[in-house]
């Protein structure tokens, strides 16, 4: 897993007093940059009914994935984009392996795996108080205003915090927000089976920005 090294994780799911003990797939769904593959990856390091296990990490570069033959491990699945990066769940975890999933899909994608195994599912992409928290580390001054306006946009993810700070050096976050809505365009590109809105675009015809949910 390769998180971003620039995040102190926010462990404001409570992720390492989560009860894990009878659970079997543990999935972490949002979008890009809401700090999925941290979470994974603080789990596996911090959880104590995890951190003594060693982790056998795939990350899901194409929508072709291939899982080799595993029985009774602690296997992580970053980046799951595609329904078809799914299909090798059913037998992991039928092998008795403890299955954790850094995902852009929607929750209800799991359903049918969800009614067999116990399950966990954190939502990484809807708290505010997390964006407030680390524009304080980083101390870019904020109001709170602004930040629901940019999760709003934007979902709350800490890519998009850093991409609008770039753009405006040395301003609070108000004002590069401000100045980004007004003056360019991030085209969001969403996955169809993620569940989450694609965002709005501003208009002006400025520079553009893509960007895959």
């Amino acid at each position: 897993m390769v998180a971003n090294p620039g995040i102190s994780f926010d462990d404001y799911h409570c992720l390492a007093d989560a009860d894990l003990q009878p659970v079997r797939l543990v999935i972490c769904k949002g979008m890009s940059g809401s700090g999925k593959t941290t979470a994974i990856e603080y789990l596996c390091r911090e959880h104590p009914h995890l951190r003594d296990r060693c982790p056998r990490v795939f990350r899901l570069l194409e929508a072709r994935c291939l899982i080799p033959p595993l029985q009774n491990e602690l296997v992580v699945l970053d980046d799951v984009r595609f329904l078809r990066q799914l299909l090798p769940l059913p037998r992991l975890l039928r092998a008795g392996n403890t299955v954790l999933v850094a995902s852009h899909l929607s929750a209800a994608c799991f359903l049918p795996l969800r009614l067999f195994w116990t399950s966990r599912v954190f939502v990484m992409d809807r708290d505010e108080g997390k964006i407030e928290r680390y524009l304080t580390r980083q101390r870019v001054a904020f109001s709170p205003r602004s930040v629901r306006k940019y999760c709003q946009v934007f979902g709350a993810n800490y890519l998009d915090v850093d991409f609008i700070l770039e753009r405006r050096p040395g301003a609070s976050f108000d004002e590069a927000l401000s100045h980004f809505l007004k003056s360019c365009r991030l085209e969001l590109i969403p996955n169809l089976h993620s569940g989450n809105s694609p965002g709005r675009e501003t208009t002006p015809p400025n520079p553009t920005y893509n960007k895959h949910r």
